[in-house]
C-alpha cells in the first residue's frame, strides 16, 4: 500500500495483495521506518463504528476508516476509487485507489508493477 500526502489530502493506493488482505481481514497496514526506534504507521480499516469515510491519528498511526458496507462493496467490485472532499471539520480530502500498472514503464523500483491491477488505459492503446 502506498501513501501520498499533499497539503490537506491523503491518498492510499492498494495493489492486488493489499486488496486481498483488506477483503479477508478488513485491515491493511504499512509502516515507514524512520530509524531504529521510530516509524510512521498507516492503515486502511473497515469499521462498523463509522458512517462515513474518515481519517484519524492515533498512537502514531494514520488510520483511514471506511464504513463496513462501503469497504466490502468497493473491495469486491471493479470500482477504482473512493473519495471524500475535505469537510467543515478541517479533516483532509481522502482518496483510496486500486493501484494500476504504469503506462510509461520504468517505475521507481524494478518490479514495482508486478502486483498492480492491469491499467484499463493500456487496452485502449492496443
Amino acid at each position: 500500500m502506498k501513501l501520498r500526502i499533499h497539503q490537506n489530502s491523503l491518498r492510499l493506493r492498494l495493489n492486488r495483495s493489499d486488496l486481498k488482505q483488506f477483503r479477508q481481514t478488513g485491515v491493511c497496514t504499512e509502516a515507514l521506518r524512520l530509524g531504529p526506534n521510530s516509524e510512521l504507521r498507516y492503515a486502511l480499516e473497515a469499521s462498523s463504528q463509522v458512517t462515513a469515510m474518515e481519517a484519524q491519528l492515533r498512537e502514531g498511526c494514520i488510520r483511514i476508516l471506511l464504513p463496513l458496507t462501503m469497504a466490502q462493496e468497493w473491495a469486491g467490485s471493479d470500482q477504482v476509487s473512493l473519495s471524500l472532499s475535505s469537510g467543515e471539520g478541517g479533516g483532509p480530502s481522502l482518496l483510496i485507489e486500486k493501484d494500476f500498472q504504469c503506462l510509461h514503464g520504468g517505475g521507481a523500483n524494478p518490479g514495482e508493477d508486478a502486483d498492480t491491477f492491469p491499467n484499463p488505459k493500456s487496452a485502449m492503446n492496443t
